[in-house]
Parts: structure tokens; C-alpha cells; sequence
């Protein structure tokens, strides 16, 4: 999840725990990273876009000249928390944690990418001490960056040009969590008072990037004897966290839902409509803390970082004509359509399309999401159809990518059975799905332009 300061962060909090009672009604929609209620006005505070650090495009990019574009380079520092000896924690986040943990996330976007982004390690696991080991803001967690980075670029590279992390180069900071906290577990939160991660994100998406760094739960003394350590969340849930932070140093922003009041959905402007941030529990850039494993990349996400095949993308608009198309499951290793871009007539808005279905290796739910309720926000395995927010956007952040408005009075779900049809809000452009084959593999659509 993000803190659009000049960072994005990933952060759970209170947040995740809404009472109950309170969920089955309409919602007080607010921000994953704050209880701030989100701004529900027509302009968005320009202010709170990430950015990596003042080297962003201008960093020397001497090492990264003899590199392959597909290889990401991570310089990995771990902290020692405040009144826990550095004894302790070399025994909860070994080198060959770190090694693990870089080899599954390294795994993970070699999938999503088709061979494109992989990770590996540069230079020693450095270690340092946190001072006053404090995280619960996102300036105390950025005085552990500075510190960590210390270790590798010197001193003052933070505000440097010509010091810090090359193109396609990461520092990541990784924080054990307490004792007795982790995704899911009953103290979660304790540590950091509930943020999960934190990363420096650039003003344009692409994954040749031009670097930057992460802070990251990961490990802690749950599972601190090998034989059960990586079947702990403190480890395992480590591996969607920093999937998720580099991302962000690719420049993806969050993936969401929209939600509007009243009732009808009226124009993505609305006073009545706003971006619920990152609550898309289905997407590696959304709430995938709520998730078993680590959720697949949506298919606009990775079209936004060059990484998806152009036989899997398909676009529709009326000068092509009203026509039907088959879909297939965005999990699947296919040269067919998983992602259909469908624009609309009259008011050129471009709608993405595709179908969700239960992935191996990923369940859902694993905790409980914020706002969840039957008749509010239901998340379901199906067609699904989103929003990436233009440059210009005045109804959500530049880049982010969220599933259509819903809630009560929209009468949207998160979306569409067999037999179902979206209509965007101008009513020139309608989207049908008239078969969902078995299992869920492939989709067939009707796509009508008026």
C-alpha cells in the first residue's frame, strides 16, 4: 500500500481491524495508511505522489551499463531492533534467509515478467543498529533507510546525485517483527504499529528503473529454528511485502476499488466518488497481505511495465467494431487474450478486462480485509472490469489501478458472472460475458459499441 509523500508504503494498521458489526454497514471509507477518511472532493493533492529520491533518472549509471536490462541488483541491509542483541537477530534473518527470500521474490517476477525482471543480490548483508529501534512513522523508517544505505553508499547519499542505488538497483532494509506479531496473527501491528513496508517509487513506470530502496517486515523469533522458520508468516509473508516494494521502485502504483455514494456511480469526478486505495486483495499492488501467498500481477499493471506479451492484449474500440472475444484466465501461460482494453465513444475512457480465477499456491482469504461485507465490497473470482487513472485523473492518483466504483447504491460487485453486463457510466459502451467456460480457463465476451 502507499504513503504518497515522497515514499510508498505498505501498511495495515487498525485499519485491518473494523469492527464487525460496523462493516455491515455502508462503509467510512478510509485510507490504508491513515485513519484520515479519504477526500471525497473532485481533485487530488498533487503533493502526495511518491517519487524516489532526488537521483530519480540521474544517477550514475556506470555499473548498471555492463548489466543485463533483466537483472535487478539488491544491496540488502538487515536492522537490530532497539534492546535485542545483533546475536539474536543474525539468528532470525541469516544470510541464507536473505538468499531465500531474494530467490522467491527473484521467482515471483520472473513468472510475472516472462524471464523479464529478476532479482539478485549484490555485495554483502550488512547490518546495523536502529538507535532508538523506532518504525512507527514513515520518518523514523526512513532514518533506518539513511542508515542502512550509509552501510553501502556512504555518507549523504540519500540527497545525492551520484551516490545510492544504480539503475535497476535496490536497497532494501529488512525489520524483524516482534514477538507474538504477524499477517494474520492476533497481535499484528505491534511492530512498526502496523506498517509492513515502505519504498521510493519514480515518476515514470517501467521496469528498466532508475533504482531506489524499500523497507520490509521480514523474519523474527516465531520462527527463528530452521525446520519451521519459512512456514511462518513472519518469513513466508515477507516474500509479497518485498515483491510489492520493488514494484513500487518500478513505479506501479496501487491497486484499489472505486466507490461512490448515492445512487448511481455518475462521473469518476463525482464529488460522490472516490479511490479506495490498495484494497484490491487479489493483486500483488493491492491488499495482498490478505492473501495466502502472493497474488498475481493484474494485467494493467503489467502492461504498464512493458512486461506483458502483445498476444495476450487485445483492444477494442467502436472503429474496430462491436464483436466477440474470448479471454483467458490471467494465470495462465497462454499466447491468447488476458487482458482486453475496451474504450468508450463518448467519453474515451479505456476500460481493462480480464478473468480471475482461484491460482495454485494462493488462498483467499487468509485475514480479514477492511470494509468487508456481502452487501458493501465482496471480493469473487470472475470477470473483472478496472480503471488505470490517466495523467490527468481528477477522481484517483495518476496510475492507479482500480477495479469499477461499487458499494450499495452502485450495485457493482468486485465482478461479473456469466450472463452479466457492465455498462459504463456515458451507456456507449456495454461489456457482456455470454460464456465462462469450465473451470474458469477462458471467458467469452460481448463487447457493443454505441
Amino acid at each position: 500500500m502507499s504513503l504518497r509523500f515522497p515514499v510508498v508504503a505498505t501498511i495495515v494498521g487498525a485499519l485491518l481491524l473494523v469492527d464487525a458489526t460496523a462493516a455491515t454497514a455502508s462503509p467510512d471509507l478510509r485510507e490504508p495508511h491513515s485513519g484520515s477518511p479519504v477526500t471525497w472532493e473532485s481533485t487530488v493533492d498533487s503533493s502526495r505522489f511518491g517519487r524516489s529520491s532526488a537521483n530519480d533518472g540521474i544517477r550514475a549509471l556506470s555499473t548498471a551499463a555492463t548489466t543485463s536490462t533483466k537483472r535487478h541488483t539488491v544491496q540488502v541491509v538487515v536492522a537490530t531492533p532497539k534492546n535485542i542483541p545483533k546475536k539474536r537477530v543474525k539468528k532470525w534473518v541469516r544470510g541464507t534467509d536473505v538468499d531465500r527470500l531474494l530467490k522467491k521474490t527473484s521467482s515471483y517476477w520472473s513468472k510475472q515478467s516472462r524471464g523479464k525482471v529478476k532479482f539478485v543480490r549484490s555485495g554483502k548483508v550488512r547490518r546495523i543498529n536502529t538507535g532508538d529501534g523506532a518504525c512507527r512513522t514513515t520518518k523514523q523508517m526512513l532514518k533506518q533507510v539513511k542508515r542502512g544505505g550509509k552501510k553501502h553508499y556512504g555518507k549523504g547519499w540519500y540527497s545525492s546525485s551520484t551516490r545510492g542505488p544504480d539503475r535497476r538497483a535496490h536497497l532494501v532494509v529488512l525489520f524483524p517483527y516482534r514477538s507474538g506479531d504477524y499477517p494474520g496473527g492476533s497481535r499484528y501491528g505491534k511492530t512498526c504499529r502496523g506498517k509492513v513496508g515502505l519504498g521510493s517509487m519514480p515518476s515514470k513506470a517501467g521496469r528498466n528503473s532508475p533504482g531506489g530502496w524499500t523497507f520490509s517486515l521480514f523474519g523474527g523469533p516465531n520462527g527463528q529454528r530452521s525446520g519451521q522458520r519459512w512456514n511462518h508468516p513472519q518469513y513466508e509473508k515477507g516474500v509479497a511485502t518485498l515483491a510489492h516494494e520493488l514494484a513500487h521502485n518500478m513505479g506501479l502504483e496501487h491497486s484499489g476499488v472505486g466507490w461512490c455514494r448515492g445512487k448511481a456511480d455518475g462521473s469518476f469526478s463525482s464529488k460522490r466518488c472516490g479511490a479506495a486505495e490498495g484494497l484490491d486483495p487479489l493483486d500483488l499492488m493491492g491488499a495482498e497481505f490478505a492473501a495466502d501467498g502472493v497474488p498475481s500481477l493484474s494485467g494493467a499493471q503489467k502492461r504498464r511495465l512493458g512486461v506483458l506479451p502483445t498476444s495476450e492484449q487485445r483492444y477494442m474500440s467502436k472503429k474496430k467494431g462491436s464483436r466477440t472475444v474470448t479471454l483467458t484466465a490471467r494465470d495462465r501461460d497462454t499466447k491468447r487474450p488476458t487482458l482486453v482494453r475496451a474504450r468508450d465513444p463518448r467519453t474515451g475512457d479505456v476500460y481493462f478486462i480480464e478473468l480471475r480465477r482461484k491460482e495454485s499456491g494462493v488462498r483467499y482469504p487468509y485475514t480479514r480485509l477492511p470494509y468487508r461485507a456481502s452487501s458493501d465490497y465482496t471480493v469473487r473470482y470472475g470477470v473483472t472490469v478496472s480503471r488505470l487513472a490517466p495523467k490527468s485523473s481528477r477522481w484517483a492518483y495518476p496510475g492507479e489501478h482500480l477495479v469499477v466504483p461499487m458499494g450499495r447504491e452502485s450495485k457493482r460487485r468486485s465482478t461479473m458472472k456469466q450472463g452479466q453486463t457492465f455498462t459504463s457510466r456515458s451507456g456507449h459502451l456495454k461489456i457482456k460475458v455470454v460464456d465462462v467456460g469450465k473451470g474458469k480457463k477462458n471467458a467469452k465476451l460481448r463487447i457493443t459499441f454505441r
